[in-house]
């Protein structure tokens, strides 16, 4: 099951996910700030994974005030009730101050090539090499003499890499920014997690660099996967595919629980998908297309004891049936 806690999301996004709980649970929304909410909510996978967890600790949210406290969240002042509320869930989602940073949203915003939500894009490098990118993905080229790199800023991307065709066999890496991925004539992907890169290698090697000095290097293998962060790699795992599932436009599942899933689900569809807690660890098995998400959902429903709700435009929940 998913755990919110573990979730690394900057403090500016989760008062902004706080703001828009205390907006919605304010007993008086109008169209433009439900549009606002909306807009918000499909800006980035950040913002979806912030919802998620303010959506989490609200659960907990009527036993957080004071008697007092509870009280004035009922009374008609309608600033007064979201200031209260919006208060309540910053102490129960673990901070008490924040200061809003667009640095990384400029850089996705301003890269050589992008993709939006729920899209993806297939790009030829001067080089040859071929590169796919993920729903909401980024990252920026940089050929030089010496170098064919890669700067991933944000999401997946899948690499079939070519031969230099300028005929000065220049290396091909991807620096995340927890490391370097360096091809070792091969078909390979990262993904840039929060804190964390995953490479997974489809044939032939890559040779994985932790950016801190010294750390220790890993040449990994076709059929294996692993991720890092800018000290250690992980522990290596097999894999048994061609390519990414995505890249063929799927969302495989093998005993993956229910939670995991739609937050998987979550990268490709505008709005938002939720669970809940009560079914979070039922087990999903199958291979989902991600270009008609609103027919997984109704998959689940068909396959599963659950059913779908609407309690909003562009949210929906997963209940218990």
């Amino acid at each position: 099951m998913l755990n919110p806690d573990r979730l690394e999301i900057h403090p500016g996004i989760l008062a902004e996910a706080a703001e828009w709980f205390a907006v919605l649970g304010s007993g008086a929304v109008s169209k433009a700030e439900m549009e606002q909410w909306q807009a918000w909510l499909q800006a980035h996978p950040d913002h979806q994974a912030a919802w998620s967890k303010v959506e989490f600790f609200t659960h907990k949210f009527q036993n957080l005030p004071s008697q007092a406290a509870s009280a004035a969240l009922n009374q008609p002042d309608l600033y007064r009730r979201r200031t209260l509320k919006t208060l309540a869930v910053f102490g129960a989602i673990g901070f008490t101050s924040w200061q809003i940073s667009r640095g990384r949203y400029l850089q996705e915003w301003s890269a050589d090539y992008q993709t939006a939500l729920g899209v993806g894009k297939t790009i030829i490098l001067a080089d040859g090499s071929k590169v796919t990118l993920d729903t909401a993905s980024a990252f920026n080229v940089d050929f030089t003499t010496e170098l064919r790199r890669l700067q991933l800023v944000s999401g997946e991307i899948y690499i079939e890499t070519a031969a230099d065709n300028a005929g000065m066999h220049r290396p091909f890496v991807v620096d995340s920014r927890e490391g370097r991925v360096r091809a070792l004539g091969t078909r390979f992907s990262v993904r840039q997690l929060p804190g964390n890169s995953q490479v997974s290698v489809f044939a032939d090697a890559v040779e994985i660099q932790p950016g801190k000095p010294g750390a220790n290097k890993l040449i990994l293998h076709a059929g294996q996967a692993t991720g890092f962060n800018s000290e250690r790699i992980d522990a290596v795992a097999a894999i048994n595919v061609e390519r990414p599932a995505w890249s063929q436009g799927l969302l495989l599942a093998d005993n993956m629980p229910l939670s995991e899933f739609l937050l998987q689900l979550n990268r490709y569809r505008h709005g938002y998908v939720t669970c809940d807690p009560q079914i979070a660890d039922l087990r999903i098995v199958g291979s989902f297309p991600l270009n008609d998400t609103d027919r997984v959902l109704a998959m689940l429903a068909e396959t599963l004891p659950v059913k779908i709700s609407n309690p909003l435009p562009l949210w929906v929940k997963v209940l218990p049936r």
